[in-house]
C-alpha cells in the first residue's frame, strides 16, 4: 500500500488531493440536537490582534467587531479566543494574550467565528475543530480578500501557502462563510466550486463593512512637532500597510514628477510595513522629500488618523487589489475627496462622488489624475449624512443576524 501511495502521490494533482481531504472531512459532520441551551456561546477568533496589534485594517475590523459585539450581544454570549500552544484558550477584551487562560469547550449550539486571520491556528487545530463540529458547534470563517490566492505575486510564498492551507482547513469546517463585499463573495462561491467542487451545502453571506471614527485630538500636535507637518502645508494622505500591493512604488514615481514640475503639495502616508518590503522602505526614507515633501507615519491611532484625513485636501487609493477599501469610507466620512485606482473593491463606492484613475495607470497617468483630483477638491460633492453610513454596530448586527438564522436552520433541520 505504501509503494503505491509513493508512486502516485507525485502524479495526483494538488487540488485533487485538497478536494479528497475536504470531502473525507464533511462526510462525517453530523447534526447534533440544540437542545436545552438559553444562550448560545459565539467563541470569536482574536488570535492574531492578541498577540500584536499593529493597527492594520483587518485589525481594526476585528477590534471593532468584537467591541460591538460584546457590547450589544443581541442574545448570544460573546466570548473572545485566542490560539496558544495546543488549542483556542479564552482571552481577556480588549485582548491581552495569556497563556494561562482555560480552553475553549463548546456545547452544541454553540458557534466559533474565526473573525481573525489564524492561518495556522485552524490548520493545527483541525482534528480538535473537527470534533467539536460533529459535536453540534457551528464554524463561521471571515473572509476579508482572497489575494494571496489570486494574486501571489503580492505576497511571499510561505504566506501564500498558508493562506491556501487555511482555505483548506477552512473548507472541511465551515457552515458558512461571511465575506465583506459582494465582490469578495463572489469570488469565494467560485472557488468552493471549482477548486473544491462544494456546492450550496456551504453558506456564503455579505456584511456591510462599518467605521465610527472618533474627534480628532485638536491640532494634532505629536504629528506636527515630531514629524514637522505644519498645519499650513496642504498634503495628500495615503494610508494602509506600506507593501507592493498598495500602489506606493507608482505612487512616489507620480509625486516625483510633480516635485520635479514645482508642485509643492506634500505626499503622507500612513501604515504599518508590510512582507518583504526593506526595498520601498528604504525608497521612502531615504528620498530626498522625506521630512519635508513626504512623510511616513506608523504609530498613528485613530484619534491621530482622523486628524489626518479631515486636514487632507485629498485621499489617494492606488491599491492595485483590495477585498473593500476601508480607508476610502473613512476619508468619505471626513468629507475628504478620494481619487481612487479603478478596481471593483473601489468601484463599489461610487455613489458617494469618488474620482478614479485608470487601473493600468503609470506614473505619468497618475501624475495628472492627481492634479485634476486636487482641482477638482474644493468642488466635491456634500458627503452623504453620517446616518447614511454603514456604523461598525450595523455590521456586528449582521453577523448576529447570520448566525442566528444559520443557528435556527440548523434547529429546525434537526427537529425534522
Amino acid at each position: 500500500m505504501w509503494w503505491t501511495l509513493r508512486f502516485l502521490l507525485p502524479i495526483i494533482s494538488q487540488a485533487w488531493l485538497e478536494r479528497a481531504r475536504i470531502r473525507f472531512a464533511r462526510r462525517f459532520a453530523r447534526r447534533s440536537a440544540l437542545i436545552g441551551i438559553a444562550t448560545a456561546r459565539m467563541f470569536v477568533d482574536v488570535t492574531a490582534i492578541a498577540r500584536n496589534d499593529i493597527s492594520t485594517g483587518i485589525q481594526r475590523v476585528v477590534r471593532s467587531l468584537t467591541t460591538y459585539l460584546m457590547t450589544d450581544p443581541q442574545g448570544w454570549d460573546v466570548v473572545p479566543v485566542r490560539y496558544a500552544r495546543t488549542g483556542f484558550r479564552l482571552t481577556p477584551w480588549p485582548a491581552a494574550d495569556r497563556a494561562d487562560r482555560p480552553a475553549m469547550v463548546p456545547a452544541p449550539g454553540d458557534v466559533f467565528l474565526g473573525l481573525d486571520l489564524s492561518f495556522d491556528a485552524i490548520r493545527r487545530n483541525r482534528r480538535v475543530l473537527r470534533r467539536l463540529k460533529r459535536e453540534g458547534t457551528a464554524f463561521w470563517f471571515v473572509v476579508y480578500d482572497l489575494l494571496p490566492f489570486h494574486t501571489p505575486q503580492y505576497f511571499s510564498a510561505k504566506v501564500v501557502v498558508r493562506f491556501r492551507w487555511w482555505l483548506v482547513a477552512t473548507a472541511q469546517l465551515a457552515n458558512g462563510y461571511i465575506c465583506i463585499s459582494p465582490h469578495v463573495a463572489d469570488e469565494m462561491r467560485a472557488l468552493l466550486a471549482t477548486r473544491f467542487k462544494l456546492d450550496e451545502s456551504v453558506d456564503i453571506r455579505v456584511i456591510p463593512m462599518g467605521f465610527d471614527m472618533p474627534l480628532a485630538r485638536a491640532g494634532c500636535a505629536a504629528i506636527d512637532s515630531q514629524r514637522r507637518l505644519a498645519p499650513s502645508q496642504p498634503f495628500v494622505l495615503a494610508v494602509g500597510t506600506v507593501e507592493p500591493r498598495k500602489g506606493y512604488h507608482l505612487l512616489l514615481e507620480a509625486f516625483q514628477i510633480l516635485w520635479d514640475d514645482g508642485w509643492e503639495t506634500r505626499l503622507v502616508i500612513v501604515g504599518a510595513s508590510g512582507w518583504r518590503t526593506d526595498a520601498l522602505q528604504r525608497s521612502i526614507r531615504d528620498h530626498a522629500e522625506f521630512g519635508t515633501r513626504l512623510f511616513w507615519f506608523t504609530g498613528l491611532d485613530d484619534h491621530d488618523l482622523t486628524d489626518l484625513y479631515d486636514r487632507a485636501i485629498l485621499l489617494v487609493a492606488a491599491s492595485y487589489a483590495e477585498g473593500f477599501g476601508l480607508p476610502v469610507l473613512e476619508a468619505i466620512a471626513r468629507s475628504c475627496p478620494v481619487l481612487a485606482r479603478d478596481i471593483p473593491a473601489f468601484r463599489a463606492h461610487a455613489q458617494y462622488g469618488l474620482r478614479y484613475f485608470p487601473a493600468d495607470a503609470d506614473a505619468c497617468q497618475l501624475s495628472k489624475s492627481l492634479v485634476g483630483a486636487v482641482k477638482d477638491a474644493g468642488g466635491a460633492d456634500t458627503p452623504p449624512p453620517a446616518h447614511q453610513l454603514t456604523s461598525w454596530k450595523d455590521s456586528a448586527r449582521a453577523v448576529q443576524a447570520i448566525l442566528k438564522n444559520d443557528q435556527n436552520r440548523r434547529s429546525s433541520a434537526r427537529r425534522e
